[in-house]
């Protein structure tokens, strides 16, 4: 038993020694951390070029913008419109009480 846990040991360690090689070859005194291959240089050819009017597609662009902050308002005061009705907030609670003869009897 003794052996074949000598055995299983020795393989392991057998197969992390490429490993503790490779990492052991890094410059760890100057903590480079930079890309080995940067890949080309980047150049204004990667800017895309303005094919339409200004005018044109900040009129799109703000139409479409002004429609999603409309949506989004309406949803927010939607969504505060059933907490409220839900008693989310637990408004009762918040207020001062009532005097004794505007208090509901049941």
């Amino acid at each position: 038993m003794k052996a074949v846990r000598v055995l299983t040991r020795l393989a392991f360690v057998r197969r992390q020694a490429p490993l503790l090689a490779s990492r052991g070859a890094h410059d760890h005194a100057h903590d480079h951390h930079e890309s080995h291959n940067p890949g080309p240089p980047v150049t204004y050819d990667y800017i895309p070029v303005p094919f339409q009017k200004y005018q044109t597609v900040y009129g799109e662009l703000q139409s479409k913008f002004n429609m999603y902050l409309m949506i989004s308002s309406a949803l927010l005061v939607l969504s505060f419109g059933i907490a409220i009705a839900d008693d989310v907030f637990i408004l009762e609670a918040i207020r001062p009480p009532k005097s004794y003869r505007e208090r509901k009897s049941h």
